[in-house]
């Protein structure tokens, strides 16, 4: 059980099939939008949620629904962040940082290096940058790096000028976030938190092999997100979940099961400033502009969810829910 002091707070959570709202205190789902991802990035300003698909676009909601969306100028696209009047975002499958205007009209592609696109199938080369952050007057960006050490580069604000990077003491690194305990990453291949300046583990969890993704800070609590190590056909289908932790002590204070949920990828606080975002606040109304449904994908989660051996790629039904989501995007 969680703390009779846990605040009243809401979790929202990227998978490649859905974006679900979770309560951290009683485990709860329910799912808010399915049917056009492949999910992954959520960053919020005022009254508006910017939100990345593998449809190629940055969409913007607020109000009844979606306000913008950009052209197709994204290839696999992981994070976003939005930081002051501009949307950044890792145009992963084109190595860089794609920047758009507060509407989602693109603006530029910066790229960090002489690497002009990401092969994550053949030869595995690129930099599959995943994650970008401001802090003050630059901004991070999290290279994943392959089989080589993750490394982080570090961009002038706001001209976004490379100006280094260093590599990060892990592997398939994720997130970054700089906190009373450094910088902070998600050393994703070994399953922990890993501080970086003085490159040394911060936490780690009782479940092992796992997949550390997704991290977000309250005052009082960090959540990280839990994949399994997996093939890619099964990022879909696999049990995901979302670790409580202490920030005061670095304890686990709760693990939140997310059964045949898929991948986590994103978590964003709900009604409370996120400290790993920048102090951005979604609340309960902005995510009522997300709302989408599929039939097809929702009974098949709740299929997974109630029987183990749906958590795979399953003739036909895997592939029936792969159309739906194909056939959605737009």
């Amino acid at each position: 059980m969680m703390p009779s002091g846990f605040p009243k707070t809401y979790l929202l959570v990227s998978t490649p099939l859905h974006i679900f709202k979770v309560d951290p205190m009683s485990g709860q789902t329910e799912i808010v939008r399915l049917g056009d991802g492949y999910y992954y990035g959520i960053s919020s300003k005022n009254d508006s949620i910017a939100l990345t698909t593998t449809a190629g676009r940055v969409k913007i909601f607020s109000g009844k629904g979606l306000r913008q969306q950009s052209e197709r100028t994204l290839s696999q696209p992981h994070q976003v962040e939005w930081v002051g009047d501009s949307l950044l975002v890792t145009n992963t499958g084109r190595n860089c940082i794609s920047v758009f205007d507060e509407n989602a009209v693109f603006q530029r592609d910066v790229f960090l290096n002489e690497l002009r696109f990401d092969n994550k199938n053949k030869g595995r080369f690129g930099n599959h940058f995943n994650s970008v952050h401001r802090e003050k007057d630059k901004v991070l960006v999290v290279a994943h790096n392959y089989e080589k050490p993750s490394r982080i580069f570090q961009l002038s604000w706001p001209e976004l000028n490379v100006l280094g990077s260093r590599e990060c003491g892990a592997n398939w690194a994720h997130n970054v976030w700089e906190c009373e305990y450094g910088q902070v990453i998600c050393n994703s291949k070994a399953g922990t938190l890993h501080e970086v300046q003085q490159n040394r583990l911060l936490w780690q969890p009782d479940q092992q092999p796992v997949f550390t993704r997704g991290l977000s800070s309250s005052d009082q609590y960090i959540f990280v997100g839990k994949s399994a190590h997996s093939s890619r056909n099964r990022r879909f289908w696999d049990d995901g979940g979302i670790w409580v932790i202490d920030r005061s002590r670095l304890k686990t204070l709760h693990y939140i099961p997310l059964p045949g949920s898929g991948n986590v990828h994103e978590i964003r606080l709900v009604n409370q400033g996120d400290h790993c975002h920048n102090g951005q606040i979604i609340t309960e109304g902005m995510i009522q502009s997300l709302r989408e449904d599929s039939r097809v994908i929702r009974y098949a989660y709740y299929f997974r969810r109630s029987l183990v051996w749906l958590r795979k790629d399953v003739f036909p039904l895997s592939q029936m829910v792969r159309l739906t989501q194909f056939l959605k995007r737009k």
